[in-house]
């Protein structure tokens, strides 16, 4: 049966969460208003950013996303430069070994392209779906990609990787099989290791080491 894999981003490709924060206190920042604290942001993830600002503040969420992106691409290099260690050598074995490579996350269109860009990887993904000002919509994109590669009755030879424990529940619900990226300095190990996550790597060598053992 054919393989394919599914990456998160945020947690996943790349440490990129500082990044978010940090690009909207600055917003806030730049328009003379007291942000809200880092748990009150995080909170509110789930929806992409456009949704995150509706909610933050109704009133002033187009000028604060203006800033936002403007921060976020101006500071990438400062909290993010480059995807994890190793993570590039993962996407090009599974492109040199034709096995299809997509991503569903709930970033925005807008910063996946930036951080997309930023990395270099774009070249690896055939589909990219991203979130919605809605709310979370993960098993719904993840389904999208499937109907994409044509694999909607395939769906158990298709990994999804995400870095929490939420990632796993919408994998389970789209009928991929759930496997877990550990590796970020802020990823909830000891939750990822409790849910039914089919395998959970605490670094990408780890990650690619599976790889090269059990499905290529």
């Amino acid at each position: 049966m054919k393989k394919a894999f599914i990456f998160d981003f945020d947690g996943t490709l790349g440490e990129t969460i500082p990044l978010v924060l940090a690009s909207v206190k600055a917003a806030y920042c730049d328009t003379g208003q007291t942000a809200p604290s880092e748990g009150v942001i995080k909170s509110h993830f789930g929806p992409n950013e456009i949704g995150m600002f509706r909610s933050l503040n109704p009133d002033m969420w187009k000028t604060l996303y203006g800033r936002y992106l403007y921060h976020y691409a101006a500071l990438h290099d400062k909290y993010s430069p480059a995807p994890f260690m190793g993570i590039r050598g993962v996407l090009r074995l599974l492109s040199e070994k034709g096995v299809p490579a997509a991503i569903v996350t709930g970033k925005g269109r807008d910063t996946a392209d930036i951080s997309l860009a930023k990395y270099g990887i774009s070249e690896y993904f055939s589909v990219v779906e991203c979130g919605d000002e809605r709310g979370a919509v993960k098993p719904e994109k993840i389904r999208r990609v499937l109907e994409f590669w044509n694999l909607q009755n395939a769906a158990g030879s298709v990994y999804y990787i995400g870095d929490i424990v939420r990632d796993v529940y919408d994998s389970l619900e789209a009928g991929t099989v759930p496997l877990s990226a550990a590796w970020s300095k802020i990823a909830d190990v000891g939750g990822l290791k409790k849910s039914p996550s089919k395998k959970v790597f605490e670094s990408v060598a780890d990650f690619r080491d599976w790889i090269e053992k059990s499905v290529i």
